[in-house]
């Protein structure tokens, strides 16, 4: 007979008649408490001490049974965990947020998402519940794949009332002649501005370079941008960066560090929009890390 979780014998049990034969499903762990002074606080402070008796896996014969139950009198340990299969391997745990994609049918529409997530099972969870409080009609999740590494960014802005080109010369940011230069090159992209209230996801490789006096470092990172356009993605990569550099800068002052804050210029290395219609915001996801 093929063995799965469906034909698998589990249960807790402090009866040595139970445990005979089978397998131990987790540790058997002896634990207690120790009690040491802190010198700097004087303050006593306990910690938890454990100590693997028996190993998961671990086949109960009678000379393992015999142990388990000195264990029992001796060592305080209550019952343990059986099973009829030997299951060795574990999934690891993971409390890191990672970008991931997936796609869902919706109805009779497809429908890509990126969001964050610490798993498959994370992201599965994640996917049902934003679906359900969003969207109509029954689902089915279609695809999950882990996305690249990447700093996701979303632009606030609902619509694009003026174009980037016309503000940044009402700024005296760009001269009337940098202005017509940036028009011609906006019509000439009639692909992607034929929707200018339109945002896109663009995944565009940056260059970072940050100068600190004569010291310079360069990188090269990842961001997801949705927006409407790349030169509108990199002001809001530019400005995720200095943010960060302004955010480092208040916690070493916080501690009573010296901070020599870095000036940073970016560049693109590549740029390209990605078929994903909708982030899921970060704050989502955090809900399922509690």
């Amino acid at each position: 007979m093929i063995e799965t979780r469906k034909t698998e014998i589990r249960y807790v049990t402090s009866d040595p008649k139970k445990m005979l034969n089978m397998y131990l499903a987790k540790r058997v762990l002896k634990t207690w408490e120790e009690s040491f002074i802190d010198e700097d606080t004087g303050e006593t402070v306990t910690i938890e001490r454990n100590e693997i008796l028996f190993d998961r896996g671990t086949l109960i014969d009678q000379d393992t049974l015999a142990k388990i139950r000195f264990s029992m009198e001796a060592d305080g340990i209550k019952e343990v965990e059986v099973s009829n299969q030997n299951r060795l391997a574990f999934e690891n745990e993971n409390s890191v947020l990672y970008p991931y994609i997936a796609q869902a049918q919706i109805g009779d529409k497809k429908h890509k998402f990126l969001l964050y997530a610490t798993g498959l099972e994370n992201t599965c969870s994640i996917l049902k519940d934003y679906i359900e409080l969003n969207y109509m009609f029954g689902f089915t999740l279609t695809m999950i794949k882990e996305f690249d590494s990447c700093v996701i960014l979303t632009d606030n802005l609902k619509e694009r009332k003026v174009d980037d080109a016309s503000l940044a010369y009402l700024k005296n940011e760009i001269t009337m002649a940098e202005y017509v230069d940036k028009m011609d090159d906006e019509m000439e992209d009639s692909d992607e501005e034929s929707k200018p209230n339109e945002k896109k996801f663009y995944q565009i490789e940056t260059k970072i370079t940050f100068t600190d006096g004569e010291n310079e470092d360069e990188r090269v990172q990842t961001f997801v941008v949705n927006t409407f356009n790349v030169d509108r993605a990199m002001m809001l990569i530019t400005h995720y960066l200095k943010n960060k550099e302004e955010e480092c800068e208040k916690q070493a002052k916080e501690k009573g560090h010296e901070f020599r804050k870095r000036e940073i210029h970016t560049a693109i290395e590549s740029a390209k929009p990605i078929p994903v219609g909708r982030f899921i915001p970060k704050e989502f996801s955090m809900a399922y890390m509690e």
